[in-house]
């Protein structure tokens, strides 16, 4: 299994993980218990007076308090995290009461104006929390951040819960103390890694983009611009748009016609479904150079073209 397709799979894990909290398990207490719905997910969020700019994974709000919550799969705690946290600490309540008036956000009734309180806070796995409390220099690191937001810690069938720093949400520090109980199996409502990796677009693309719309239809065309505009606020590039498609043609997924339209039918599901299986084995771009040099091969030992005579025929 490739390493690049094991810590996409992870990054991916861990946001639908989190997502789980907002219900927990059935009969226990969970954020939406607490009145947070999500406002936003990989969003921007600026302050021009003090030219920052922060982009929170999900911002949720319960009408009172704001939500800042960056999620980590990694296995380290770096300056980009602990810098990252500082910009949304130091972000003005002004600026995220004007981002919550122009999200794209149904509140049941919430006044962005009633805003009171703004948490930062960022979510390790468990397993990373543990071993980083053994290393002198990780829990340097560990307590630097937690000056800066709040540290959750998640696991599969475990819960989320507080590890480090304050909380000014009193109902919500007490839920973290005790910890908010996770499912051990977690739906899919996150498909995308935040950099949009070409294997984790891939995977997008066929899941999420073509199997839970190809019902509707027989076939379904797809251009890398459709697939940009699909994860419109991923920011997602051409070139990697572009790789993806044209790695599920290669498995077989879907074949290109004419007007460079990648086009999906129902008798290519089976094909679809084995893109995890793929993408296990090798990455993208070296599946699409191994493809590009095998079709050069092929030019180089490729008879020469017949001419009307001349010293070589």
């Amino acid at each position: 299994m490739t390493e690049q397709w094991v810590k996409q799979q992870r990054e991916v894990d861990s946001y639908n993980l989190f997502f789980s909290s907002f219900d927990g398990l059935s009969g226990s207490d969970a954020l939406f218990d607490l009145g947070y719905r999500l406002v936003g997910s990989f969003v921007t969020i600026t302050d021009s007076r003090q030219q920052l700019e922060v982009g929170p994974d999900f911002v949720l709000f319960n009408g009172e308090t704001a939500l800042l919550v960056e999620i980590k799969s990694g296995g380290n705690i770096n300056g980009r995290d602990i810098r990252q946290m500082e910009r949304c600490n130091e972000l003005s309540y002004e600026n995220v009461v004007e981002f919550l008036r122009d999200a794209e956000f149904s509140g049941q009734g919430v006044d962005p104006n009633d805003l009171s309180n703004v948490e930062p806070i960022i979510v390790y796995y468990t397993d990373f929390i543990d071993g980083c409390r053994t290393s002198s220099g990780c829990t340097e690191a560990l307590d630097e951040l937690s000056q800066h937001c709040t540290v959750l810690s998640q696991d599969k069938g475990e819960a989320l819960k507080h590890e480090e720093g304050e909380l000014e949400d009193d109902g919500l520090e007490a839920m973290l103390r005790t910890g908010i109980q996770l499912p051990r199996l977690v739906d899919k409502k996150v498909y995308l890694t935040e950099n949009a990796n070409r294997e984790i677009l891939a995977y997008s693309i066929a899941h999420d983009f073509v199997l839970n719309n190809l019902g509707k239809d027989d076939r379904l065309k797809v251009t890398p611009s459709d697939v940009i505009e699909r994860y419109r606020h991923r920011e997602v590039p051409l070139e990697k748009a572009t790789d993806a498609l044209r790695f599920l043609e290669k498995i077989g997924g879907c074949s290109q016609n004419a007007d460079g339209e990648f086009v999906f039918d129902r008798h290519r599901i089976g094909k679809l479904l084995q893109v995890q299986s793929k993408l296990e084995q090798t990455r993208v771009k070296d599946s699409l150079q191994n493809e590009e040099n095998g079709q050069s091969s092929l030019r180089d030992f490729s008879p020469p073209a017949e001419t009307n005579g001349g010293a070589d025929e």
